[in-house]
């Protein structure tokens, strides 16, 4: 086992290397080209974001004499500037919901009046709820909200839905600075505070309520609950982690990577059957009850689910070429098929992308995949927000922060060689599971979002 957690932290320390070094090229090529010489530029910023890297992991030698209680008191203090932060984002940002998201506000705006559900969408979305089950829980917590804000004003906006969003994202933070006085001495846990005051989405996201950020919390509060289980040994704390998981996982598919990562660690402790059961089946239940009422909320039946709705494999198939993206035209190639012909259809495309790239082409399809996913140091910011955050000075401080992050965590990931299966390696299997599912599934830099405090407590 040992050798196993062993290999496990030399091949993220591989990876997570060649990230960086594929998301600066990606930088370099793609988001500051309209500069003289990008390359020079890109490699300074690099050289600058490794010293800011080392200078951070170092702070714990500055810390050591200061209690919990300093920890606390300055985490609380991050807490008012980030919540401040956000507000002033969320009041001064101009932003109308678009793509999917704009899909999920007008299908909820036509329920709540009476109009067909579909009414405003384009019309190759016609059957956008059938075909997207992914966003039923999205959809769901989006109609509560503007169904309360149009009983109490007999309006509906964006107001209820990026407030709360805005909590969601406070309250991650918070269970960041938490998680890290659990497993770590103060000294090292104001490291990880300082990290997630880097993470730019938390402020850039604040009125961008998609299902990345929205899941934050729920991936944050499992993990807090996973951590306490760990301490105290109660069946009540792995089934909220369970049931945070269950919810998450309905809000963002990619949840699932974090049971998966918890059910390792929990084996590589021993701990007893009933401890799995307590973590897996609050789990289901909360799938399965959240499935049953999106689908009652939504008026689909289990049958036009069933024939409608994309399999899994779609997103495999999707995502096997190019950079991993969305791409329309395997969009409507699996829609054009009857539900029980979607999964072969989408396999035999598959296959014949796969054939086409050869083993070569494919190797290098899986490193453009990786640079799409690390390299846009805004995390697409720019293209939600009309006219924000496309200023030079904050390009670049996002690429400040973004890679004084990935540096960060590489440094981390290195000085964890040696420690093993310790506190934190349920975080560095979060991350190595993440790093593979991007790897196979439909991929972009949004996708990292409701995981990504998860990795400042490497």
């Amino acid at each position: 086992m040992k050798r196993a957690v062993n290999l496990l932290d030399h091949s993220m320390i591989i990876f997570f290397a060649a990230a960086i070094v594929l998301g600066l090229c990606g930088a370099a090529a793609n988001k500051v080209n309209t500069l003289p010489l990008p390359w020079l530029i890109v490699s300074l910023g690099a050289a600058i974001c490794l010293a800011a890297a080392v200078g951070l992991n170092r702070i714990e030698k500055y810390t050591k004499n200061l209690s919990v209680y300093d920890y606390r008191r300055f985490t609380a203090l991050l807490c008012i500037i980030l919540f401040a932060s956000q507000l002033i984002t969320a009041i001064f940002v101009d932003f109308t919901p678009k793509n999917d998201l704009s899909y999920v506000c007008t299908g909820a705006k036509n329920l709540i009046l009476g109009n067909n559900i579909y009414e405003g969408l384009p019309d190759y979305h016609s059957d956008y709820f059938e075909c997207y089950p992914n966003n039923h829980m999205l959809f769901s917590v989006v109609y509560i909200l503007y169904k309360i804000e149009y009983a109490l004003t007999g309006q509906m906006s964006d107001f209820l839905p990026t407030a709360v969003n805005i909590l969601g994202l406070s309250i991650s933070y918070w269970l960041l600075c938490r998680c890290a006085e659990m497993i770590y001495q103060p000294s090292k846990a104001y490291i990880c505070a300082i990290r997630g005051m880097l993470f730019a989405p938390l402020v850039t996201y604040s009125a961008f309520f998609y299902t990345d950020s929205m899941a934050m919390p729920l991936v944050m509060a499992a993990a807090y609950f996973y951590l306490r289980f760990r301490k105290s040994g109660k069946i009540s704390d792995i089934i909220f982690c369970g049931a945070f998981i269950g919810l998450g996982y309905k809000m963002k598919g990619s949840a699932l990577v974090l049971l998966i990562a918890i059910i390792a660690d929990m084996a590589l402790r021993h701990c007893k059957a009933k401890s799995f059961a307590a973590l897996v089946l609050p789990c289901a239940a909360v799938i399965k009850a959240i499935s049953f009422s999106a689908m009652r909320l939504l008026n689909i039946s289990s049958k036009a689910l069933k024939e409608k709705a994309f399999p899994f494999v779609h997103w495999i198939m999707m995502s096997a070429d190019g950079r991993g993206g969305y791409n329309s035209d395997d969009f409507f190639y699996t829609r054009s098929f009857p539900g029980n012909e979607k999964v072969s259809a989408d396999l035999s495309r598959l296959a014949e992308k796969l054939e086409a790239q050869g083993l070569t082409g494919f190797l290098g399809h899986l490193c453009n995949k990786v640079a799409y996913t690390w390299e846009n140091i805004t995390f697409m910011a720019g293209y939600f927000y009309k006219d924000s955050f496309t200023s030079p000075c904050f390009i670049f401080t996002s690429f400040f922060c973004h890679f004084t992050l990935m540096f960060s965590i590489l440094l981390s990931l290195v000085d964890s060689r040696k420690k093993g299966a310790d506190e934190a390696f349920v975080f560095r299997l979060s991350l190595f599971g993440l790093c593979l599912f991007l790897l196979i599934w439909e991929t972009r830099c949004r996708y990292l979002i409701s995981f990504f405090p998860l990795f400042m407590l490497i």
